[in-house]
C-alpha cells in the first residue's frame, strides 16, 4: 500500500483534512454538527487526494524529468490501477459529502470537474491553472462553511487561501520548470522566465499581507488576530519573498513551497483565535 499512500501526499490529506475542519468551525459549527464537519473534512480530503492521482497521471511524463521518485514514473503503481484509485477516492469522498448538507455537496460535485479539468487542459496556462488551484483551495473552505450552513463567515478565509496558494503555485512551476519545458507545458516560468515568476508569485504574496490587515481595520477580527497574523503569517512570507530572489534552486523552491503549505494553517488557527 506505501506506493498509493505515497501517491496521495498524506501530509496534503492531514492538511486538508485540519483545513477544512477549522473552516467548520470558524463558520460556526457545533457539537450538534460535529458529524457533518467529520464527513465534511474526510469527503474533501478524500476528493483532494483523489486529485492528486490524476494529477499525477496526466503529469506522469513531466514527473519522470522533475520527480523520477514518484510511483506512477517508478512503474511502482501501473497507471490503469491509479486511475480506479482516482475513482474510488472521489467516490468516497463524495458519497461522504452527500451525508452533510446539499449546498456541501453541490460544492464538491462541482469541484470534480474542475480539478480534472486543471489537469487535463489549464495546468500548463500560464497563470489561469495557477488561479484555477487557488480557486479550488478556497472553494475548499466556503465548502466547510456549507457544511454547518454558514458561507459567508468563509469568503476572508478563502480570500486569504486563493491568494497564498496561488503564489505558491507559481513557485511550485518555477520548481518544475525543467521538466515541464521539455515536455511542452505553457507555464509561467517556461513561456515569462523565471524573473517574470517570480514577481508575479511576489504580488500574490504582497496581497495577501495587505489583505490580512483589512479584517482588523474594518473590526471584523481582533488585536490577537492582528498580532498573531503579522507574528506568524507575514513574518514568513516576507521571509519566503525574499529567499525567492535569493535563491531559485531546485532545492529551495521546494522549501519555500513547503513553507507557504504549512503557514495557510498558521493564518487559520490566527483567525480561529482572533
Amino acid at each position: 500500500m506505501k506506493p498509493f499512500i505515497t501517491l496521495i501526499r498524506p501530509v496534503n490529506f492531514i492538511i486538508t483534512t485540519l483545513s477544512i475542519f477549522v473552516a467548520c468551525l470558524l463558520a460556526g459549527g457545533t457539537h450538534e454538527q460535529i458529524l457533518f464537519m467529520v464527513f465534511a473534512s474526510l469527503g474533501g480530503a478524500c476528493i483532494g487526494s483523489g486529485g492528486m492521482v490524476i494529477n499525477d497521471i496526466f503529469d506522469i511524463e513531466i514527473d519522470r524529468i522533475n520527480k523520477p521518485d514518484r510511483p506512477l514514473p517508478t512503474g511502482a503503481v501501473a497507471k490503469y490501477d491509479a486511475l480506479m484509485f482516482y475513482g474510488g477516492l472521489t467516490g468516497f469522498g463524495l458519497i461522504m459529502t452527500a451525508y452533510t448538507t446539499r449546498p456541501a455537496f453541490i460544492i464538491a460535485f462541482i469541484s470534480v470537474p474542475m480539478i480534472v479539468m486543471y489537469s487535463k487542459v489549464f495546468k500548463g496556462t500560464p497563470l489561469l491553472g495557477n488561479m484555477l488551484v487557488g480557486a479550488l483551495t478556497g472553494l475548499a473552505f466556503i465548502f466547510g462553511g456549507a457544511a454547518v450552513g454558514n458561507m459567508r463567515q468563509m469568503v476572508i478565509p478563502a480570500l486569504f487561501a486563493f491568494l497564498i496558494n496561488v503564489g505558491r503555485e507559481v513557485i511550485k512551476d518555477m520548481e518544475d520548470v525543467e521538466g515541464d519545458a521539455k515536455n511542452g507545458a505553457s507555464t509561467l516560468p517556461v513561456v515569462y522566465g523565471m524573473k517574470n515568476a517570480a514577481i508575479i508569485a511576489t504580488m500574490f504574496l504582497l496581497f495577501v499581507i495587505a489583505s490580512t490587515i483589512v479584517p482588523f481595520i474594518t473590526g471584523m477580527y481582533s488585536m490577537k488576530y492582528f498580532i498573531l497574523v503579522n507574528a506568524g503569517v507575514n513574518l514568513v512570507l516576507v521571509y519566503v519573498i525574499y529567499s525567492l530572489w535569493n535563491n531559485q534552486s531546485v532545492k529551495n523552491l521546494n522549501l519555500l513551497s513547503k513553507i507557504l503549505k504549512w503557514d495557510m494553517l498558521v493564518g487559520l488557527a490566527a483567525i480561529y483565535l482572533g
